[in-house]
């Protein structure tokens, strides 16, 4: 099993669009959690100058599942859409 960091993350986007997701990343990678919601801002067409407000918070650990591992494996980091993504 692996155990993953979850990083509770919120962005208000200058066009007033808000989005909350986590990033999952292992605690190796957890320094990494800021750089891989930026990626994953970019993938959404959303660049650093469009965000107005950003937080991304360590909220807790948990066991991962089969999809996350995956991810995890395959790029280091897993994101869970929440709200407005």
């Amino acid at each position: 099993t692996m155990n993953v960091q979850v990083f509770d993350t919120h962005v208000s986007t200058t066009q007033g669009q808000y989005l909350h997701f986590d990033v999952l990343v292992t605690p190796e990678q957890s320094g990494n959690a800021k750089h891989y919601a930026q990626l994953f801002l970019q993938q959404q067409g959303i660049d650093s100058t469009g965000i107005e407000q950003q937080s991304c918070a360590f909220c807790h650990n948990e066991i991962a599942t089969p999809e996350v591992t995956e991810a995890i494996s395959r790029q280091g980091y897993y994101i869970l859409k929440l709200q407005g993504c």
